[in-house]
Parts: C-alpha cells; structure tokens; sequence
C-alpha cells in the first residue's frame, strides 16, 4: 500500500523518509511533476551526474570498504596511483 501524505495550506507535501531514502532524493533537488489518467505523478529530475552519484551511492553501502579492499591489495604491488598519473600525463601531452 502507499503512502499518505498530506497537503499543507500553501499546497506543499513532505515526501516521506523511505521514499526519499529508496529514490536518493536529498534537499533542494528537484522533481517532475505530472498528470496522467487522473494521478500525480512525480519523477527525480536528474541529469547523468546525478545518476552517476545515485549509483555510486547505492553501490558503495553495498561495499567492503576503502581500508577492507588497501588491506586485501596490499600484497599485490598493483601501483594503481602511478598508473593513473601516468595516464593523465599523456592524456595532457597529448592534448598540447
């Protein structure tokens, strides 16, 4: 079953906690409202940043964790960091 909500004198609603948690909604995002078959509805307005650190959101409460994956990898001389500014480098010299 859903939820109730009620509407307030100036015609606003609070969504409730386990609609903004489940949907990653946080303060001063926006929504879109519309009508369809005589119903509200309200969708996220995002764009694929928003998406992206939604995702990411999710994801990482489903993670080992930073220090969990440093301790697991630390064996494997991987030198991930050197990778990375190496890359960027090119990337910039390519660039020029």
């Amino acid at each position: 079953m859903g939820h109730e909500i009620k509407i307030t004198a100036k015609g606003q609603i609070t969504i409730p906690k386990k609609i903004r948690k489940e949907l990653a909604l946080k303060t001063g995002e926006y929504l879109q409202a519309e009508v369809e078959n005589g119903k509200i509805v309200l969708r996220p307005k995002r764009n694929d940043e928003t998406i992206l650190m939604k995702y990411a959101h999710i994801e990482g409460e489903k993670s080992i964790g930073l220090a969990k994956v440093r301790e697991l990898t630390k064996d494997l001389n991987i030198g991930l960091g050197d990778y990375v500014r190496k890359t960027r480098e090119e990337e910039a010299d390519a660039d020029c």
